[in-house]
């Protein structure tokens, strides 16, 4: 879990910098698709790993996989201080609010056709400006970003308590 922790929190400081340079004018220089896939290469197998950690904590500590959340709490509040359990959510929720304000009121998805730059929304084709055309662009790649960067937070605390867990666990064996 060590490994996982680390990959997650430098998914975390990645996904901020593009949030933060996806607010520049002109955008990030950087295509879509190697955007999105570092995040979400950062985030997702992690993310899979944590929710595995946690399915195997509900079923030993309760014996079966419902029970899932209370074990899931119990393991977080016994191991992580609130002050740290708070800017965590609050670091979780950033991202998420991010990624739910920039879907938001866009006229449709941003392409280029025959040399021009146009807002496509089912079907309907708008013609926009260059600095429109970046700006959706740069709200698209904004969501995908967001939401990953949550994910590697969920990834970070809960690997965190389970390394401590395991710690505390060593640290009272004779």
């Amino acid at each position: 879990m060590t490994w996982i922790r680390r990959i997650a929190v430098a998914g975390m400081v990645w996904c901020a910098g593009l949030l933060a340079a996806s607010t520049v004018p002109g955008g990030l220089p950087l295509p879509t698709p190697v955007i999105l896939a570092s995040a979400l290469l950062l985030a997702l197998p992690g993310f899979v790993v944590t929710l595995i950690a946690l399915r195997r904590l509900a079923i030993r500590e309760t014996g079966t996989p419902a029970g899932g959340g209370q074990a899931s709490w119990r393991l977080l509040r016994e191991t992580m201080s609130g002050r740290l359990l708070i800017m965590s959510w609050l670091l979780f929720a950033g991202f998420w609010l991010v990624g739910i304000l920039s879907l938001g009121g866009t006229p449709g998805v941003a392409e280029q056709r025959a040399g021009a730059y146009v807002a496509s929304n089912h079907g309907e084709v708008t013609v926009i400006s260059k600095a429109q055309y970046l700006t959706l662009k740069a709200q698209g790649q904004r969501s995908v970003v967001s939401a990953a960067g949550s994910f590697c937070v969920f990834t970070a605390v809960v690997s965190t308590a389970v390394l401590r867990r395991g710690e505390r666990r060593e640290a009272a064996r004779p």
